[in-house]
């Protein structure tokens, strides 16, 4: 077969599953290059700081200590981050609807206060993505950190599951199945990738990936039987869908990479790759 007839044959392909089924075909294909999943590591501080948390039944508040000095916040758990503008700490009742509340602190590496915040809502930690610290639960804050100055994006249903910002827009994914695509933080469009089970579900797990074309979803859902819904959606960075495609395994995280998206097996931590052959 000549290579004309087989770009005549794909180029074909592609044009009736467009008309029929989808707008893209979705093929696993063979890894090469596989890019790093492996997160930032934030706690690597060139300080130490001790974290201390005092429980009691009405007050609860996290002692830091850094450099002899202590830094006391509200709440029930504490953690702290370092970050190149500074370090980060922050105090609460992550996971807890009846406690909703944040309190954070940063500080420069010389030790000062550069600012500090209260939020009566129940956040915690996402990422640090190009001089923002993102919060989320029910709501997503991008907090810049050398100011403190702050926007947030609250979704009508779910908990966010995921957050991905780029330097022009930011992909939110929730826990009922629905991708959010914001511009200067203000809502652009919003889509349902999937549906959770009807009732309880053990697991709500939506990641994205987001490359300089498409953008990939992948999701697990699992009830109280063990029933398992588990998939991989990809769509324009418009989110225009593409395809759609079961899973065999469970997915834990995704990446894409120009046109081949890289999916991560939850259990196994195999790597899939998928190339995907569009006309968008």
């Amino acid at each position: 077969m000549t290579i004309r007839k087989l770009l005549l044959g794909i180029i074909l392909i592609l044009i009736l599953n467009g008309i029929f089924f989808s707008r893209a075909l979705v093929l696993e294909t063979k890894i090469e290059d596989v890019p790093g999943f492996t997160e930032p590591d934030f706690k690597g501080c060139p300080v130490k700081v001790e974290v201390k948390e005092e429980r009691y039944r009405i007050n609860n508040y996290v002692n830091f200590t850094i450099n002899g000095k202590t830094y006391t916040l509200d709440g029930f758990f504490g953690k702290y981050f370092c970050f190149p503008e500074g370090i980060f700490l922050i105090a609460g009742y992550p996971g807890d609807p009846h406690a909703p509340s944040t309190e954070m602190l940063f500080l420069d590496y010389s030790f000062n206060k550069k600012w500090e915040r209260y939020l009566a809502r129940g956040i915690w930690f996402e990422s640090y993505q190009e001089g923002k610290i993102i919060l989320a639960d029910g709501c997503v804050y991008w907090i810049e950190a050398k100011t403190g100055d702050f926007k947030y994006f609250c979704p009508k249903t779910g908990l966010i599951t995921d957050v991905e910002d780029r330097t022009d827009s930011s992909y939110i994914a929730t826990s009922e199945g629905y991708i959010y695509l914001l511009e200067d933080h203000e809502l652009k469009k919003g889509i349902r990738a999937t549906k959770p089970w009807k009732g309880e579900n053990l697991r709500m797990l939506i990641d994205i990936g987001v490359g300089t074309k498409y953008v990939a979803v992948v999701y697990s859902f699992v009830n109280p039987l063990g029933d398992e819904k588990r998939g991989l959606c990809v769509y324009t960075r418009n989110l225009i869908k593409l395809a759609c495609k079961r899973l065999s395994y469970t997915p834990e995280d995704v990446i894409v990479v120009n046109n081949i998206i890289f999916v991560k097996d939850f259990y196994t931590d195999q790597i899939r790759a998928y190339r995907v052959y569009s006309l968008l």
